[in-house]
């Protein structure tokens, strides 16, 4: 009779999502058995940790031993001297069997640190323990053994026989200390394990976490993430400097994804929050995050703001936007507080704005013209003088205020602002034709003009119109203003898709009753003009309004007679 066919082991993926912790300790043990290193060791830790919470301390140390489930190991390791070290010896003896796992070195490396038994009738514990100590890859144990034996007095007997039994494995030790680089696939895997297990920590812990601690994995305590570690070894400070220097090698080069997982790497290690920020945007960009995944992203940007921010932080607003671990996206405080100037000058300069890409607000001309703005793409409301705006090779996005008479020569001034694809400015309907008609504006991918309108026509605004067709922007609004300040406004976008026709949007934002009334008649006069566009071919036309008065009523009917339609 043919047996049954195996179940098939879940993947790693598969394992974390159904919190199989189990499984997901058998794939993180087969990748560090592959390729040690410390950031798997530490995810091996807590997870023999939380499995440990439900296995009872053994009545039978030796048979649940020989079972060598890896679930078991962070209970049995904790039992190992419960009966002295004559009954450990067959113990360690049993260990030697298991196959090789991080909890085993960083335990065995506990004894030589503090060694629980210094007598000459324990020497046959440390012969048997010698085994183990020949085996240790993990860097931690490697360096936590090797700091022990500087302290060692040669003077001490007992601590002459310990030293003689690191000196013989000293060479390997020395190798084991010095860790690689993490490869890319046990990276995005520690990310999703990660986020997986911060879901089903307690909530005690986890508000411990969002509170900028971390948990050492051996003792369990909680430590500030930036708190130094007392006697740190000279592999802890050797990485400390590795971080400064690839966090100054990020920001030299911020296009380098290869430096920022090298940092976070890195990072992680030392527990900053940084280092899995950045892990984590690196994996968003190769596949969609999980929900865990995404709800930790927004854990790590609610609680270490600050630590990511630095000094940048008091002087800008709530909504920043990180990319790949990094600061990208900002706007500066307004206001006209002689404090709050004098703290936007003051970040002018500081590496970390190497990594921005959108800036806006005013106050940033110090911000702005600095060279470390390496990364800058896009200005919304910039203090600097347009005509050296249009000076910067890789302004790709500029939003300014102010109807400026000098953008018609910009315009045509085939050097100005060579990267530029997307804009959005003021302008009076006396200039505005001819700046269409420009080199400037031929090579953009989308322009908004907000023509100022004043009185109760807009028929000079809406000259522009017929210009349509000929234009070669493929995504074009006009937009009327009818008071700055608030905003007062209605629109017409043009939208040019693949097959030449267009997509016709009207809008308009929310105001007050007899502007409403202005407003009716420049949508009607304007879609009076679309109608008559020729050549033209419209797809579409499609009406999102803010109007609460009768006035709508005209505007929906004609929109209507023109076959559109009201956005969702």
């Amino acid at each position: 009779m043919p047996s049954a066919p195996k179940k098939k082991s879940p993947t790693l993926e598969e394992a974390t999502n159904q919190g199989d912790w189990a499984s997901v300790l058998a794939h993180l043990l087969t990748r560090w058995r592959a390729a040690p290193h410390s950031v798997l060791a530490e995810r091996i830790i807590g997870l023999g940790k939380k499995l440990a919470a439900d296995t009872p301390v053994p009545k039978d140390w030796d048979a649940l031993a020989e079972k060598r489930d890896a679930a078991t190991l962070t209970t049995l390791l904790a039992a190992l001297l419960d009966k002295g070290s004559v009954k450990a010896r067959p113990r360690l003896e049993t260990l030697a069997k298991w196959p090789e796992d991080p909890r085993i070195d960083r335990w065995v490396a506990s004894q030589f640190a503090e060694p629980p038994f210094t007598s000459t009738g324990a020497r046959p514990f440390w012969t048997r323990l010698a085994p183990l100590a020949r085996r240790i890859r993990d860097a931690r144990a490697a360096s936590t053994v090797l700091k022990a034996r500087k302290g060692y007095d040669l003077k001490d007997d007992a601590e002459a026989f310990f030293a003689g039994h690191v000196d013989r494995i000293r060479a390997q030790l020395d190798a084991a200390s010095r860790e690689g680089a993490l490869s890319a696939a046990d990276h995005r895997a520690i990310i999703h394990v990660d986020a997986e297990m911060r879901e089903a920590e307690p909530v005690a812990l986890r508000k411990a976490r969002d509170a900028g601690e971390r948990t050492n994995a051996d003792g369990g305590t909680l430590l500030p993430v930036d708190a130094e570690m007392p006697d740190a070894d000279p592999v802890a400070r050797r990485k400390v400097g590795d971080a400064e220097a690839l966090l100054a090698r990020v920001l030299a080069e911020p296009g380098d994804d290869e430096a920022r997982a090298v940092l976070a790497d890195v990072l992680l290690e030392q527990g900053h929050p940084r280092g899995e920020l950045i892990a984590l945007q690196l994996e968003a960009t190769r596949r969609a995050l999980t929900a865990a995944e995404r709800k930790r992203e927004r854990e790590l940007l609610k609680s270490a703001r600050k630590e990511l921010l630095g000094p940048l932080d008091e002087v800008l607003k709530p909504d920043c936007v990180f990319t790949r671990g990094f600061l990208s996206h900002a706007a500066l405080k307004q206001g006209n507080a002689s404090g709050l100037q004098r703290a936007i000058q003051k970040t002018s300069g500081h590496p970390l704005w190497a990594t921005v890409e959108h800036l806006e607000g005013r106050g940033d001309y110090d911000i702005t013209t600095d060279p470390v703005m390496k990364s800058l793409r896009s200005l919304v409301n910039s203090d600097v003088r347009t005509q050296d705006l249009a000076k910067r090779p890789g302004l790709e996005s500029l939003a300014m205020r102010g109807a400026l008479d000098q953008w018609v020569e910009l315009a045509q001034d085939p050097s100005a602002f060579p990267a530029l694809r997307h804009l959005d400015i003021f302008a009076f309907h006396w200039w505005a034709a001819r700046f269409l008609d420009s080199p400037l504006v031929s090579r953009l991918e989308r322009l908004q003009l907000r023509v100022y309108v004043s009185g109760p026509s807009a028929a000079e605004a809406l000259a522009l119109i017929p210009l349509v067709p000929r234009l070669k922007v493929p995504d074009l609004t006009f937009r009327l203003v009818r008071n700055d300040s608030k905003d007062w406004s209605c629109g017409f976008r043009f939208v040019r898709g693949p097959d030449g026709r267009h997509e016709v949007h009207l809008f308009t934002t929310a105001m007050n009753e007899p502007y409403e009334q202005l407003v009716r008649d420049d949508l009607l006069a304007g879609l009076e003009r679309i109608d008559r566009l020729e050549p033209f071919k419209r797809s579409k036309l499609i009406l999102d309004h803010r109007l609460r008065t009768d006035a709508r009523h005209e505007v929906l009917q004609r929109v209507g007679e023109l076959d559109g339609v009201l956005a969702e």
